[in-house]
């Protein structure tokens, strides 16, 4: 039987009803319980189809026409895939990407998942082992070619509806899911919107740089390092344990893989003063550091400070756990001030609670006749205490 046949049918018993030309009530009965029977595989056919838009590509306004007919078609639990309905099957599978948005609003509309669940948004995949909900997918999921692409473009769709929220790459740890090369372009976006998620996202207890595997490796330093350059690219900081992300990423990846890394992406050409935060932050991987790049031991950082005066300006604590470089202070570098600070090396080493005098009198062993430059330096801006001249009284004796 086609469908036009059905119709047939129908109009016919509809007619014959309500002219009353057939009054059998057991026959309208069992008429009834066949159409309602009918009308339920009907909605069981849609909702199978609903797992297979990416198939027979209807147009998007056919889909929102039969969900408004068969709202259930929302929730049908595809039996072959652990009770996956259709939001979970389009954010999975190649080509259904134009549909989410259509689904996304539907799924408002009825409330798919509860109040909460933003259309479907926030329901967890029950087929999926590691608990993932909707956006989840929608963020690490992704093929050959275009797909990241569509992808994100869906994700910049739901951002302009209200759907995806800035708290959301934290609390839904999107950045840790989007971080492979698979969805690249989504990571991108997610760090380019709110860059301090690199640092808040946590995942487990630790921070995501505490966390990543061998392929997540380049894809995360190349954004921390564009956004937190003045921070070593997140290499050093450190998780409540007090261990560091470097010594971790070491003990993980391995130590030679996690400096190719580093090596691939700080070529010489970027200028990078790398060596100025290892020495400061990381003291104790100076030298796997300067094996790695020599090149960069000559250059000077965003505040114009050459090496030894980074360390310097960092404290005698920092300047102590590099003993070599103290050693290696020229009489030039004992002249030159601090280009941020003014300050001679030695006066750098005699400030603070942490202050080495010891040191500071061998710089001025070294080159006492800075303590005559620093003199006149003072005199010429005013720094240092005039002398007041006598005047004198009316009885002769003289008043400061």
């Amino acid at each position: 039987m086609n469908i036009s046949t059905l119709q047939s049918n129908l109009d016919f018993i509809n007619n014959i009803y309500f002219h009353e030309e057939w009054k059998d009530e057991k026959c309208k009965h069992d008429i009834l319980k066949a159409i309602e029977k009918c009308n339920e595989k009907i909605e069981i056919a849609f909702g199978k189809s609903m797992h297979r838009l990416e198939k027979h590509k209807p147009s998007v306004e056919a889909v929102e026409k039969v969900v408004n007919k068969f709202p259930s078609t929302l929730l049908y639990e595809n039996q072959d895939k652990d009770g996956r309905i259709p939001i979970h099957h389009a954010a999975r599978r190649h080509g259904a990407a134009e549909y989410m948005q259509i689904l996304v609003m539907e799924g408002i509309k009825y409330e798919l998942g509860g109040e909460d669940a933003r259309g479907g948004l926030l329901t967890i995949d029950p087929s999926d082992d590691d608990d993932w909900n909707t956006l989840q997918i929608l963020s690490n999921k992704g093929g050959d070619g275009d797909e990241d692409e569509k992808q994100l473009n869906i994700l910049k769709e739901l951002r302009k509806m209200g759907l995806l929220v800035k708290r959301d790459l934290k609390e839904q740890q999107l950045l840790d899911l989007s971080c492979w090369n698979r969805s690249k372009k989504r990571f991108e976006y997610f760090a380019n919107w709110d860059p301090d998620a690199l640092i808040n996202t946590i995942v487990g207890d630790k921070p995501l740089a505490h966390t990543l595997h061998s392929k997540q490796l380049p894809i995360f330093l190349e954004a921390s390092f564009k956004y937190y350059p003045n921070f070593s690219g997140l290499l050093f900081i450190n998780d409540d344990a007090g261990n560091m992300a470097f010594d971790t990423m070491c003990d993980v990846i391995g130590t030679k893989e996690t400096m190719t890394v580093l090596y691939d992406l700080l070529t010489p050409k970027s200028d990078y003063p790398i060596l100025h935060h290892v020495l400061v932050n990381a003291p104790q991987h100076r030298e796997l550091f300067m094996e790695y790049f020599p090149w960069a031991y000559h250059l000077k950082d965003q505040n114009n400070r050459t090496l030894h005066q980074a360390v310097l300006a960092a404290g005698p604590d920092v300047m102590n756990l590099n003993k070599q470089l103290f050693a290696s202070l020229s009489d030039n570098r004992i002249r030159k001030k601090d280009p941020v600070t003014t300050l001679y090396p030695f006066a750098a080493m005699a400030v603070g609670e942490h202050a080495d005098l010891k040191n500071t009198y061998y710089l001025l062993r070294r080159y006492p006749s800075v303590l005559d430059r620093h003199a006149r330096a003072c005199t010429d801006r005013g720094d240092l205490p005039k002398r007041r001249k006598k005047r004198k009284r009316g009885d002769g004796s003289s008043k400061v």
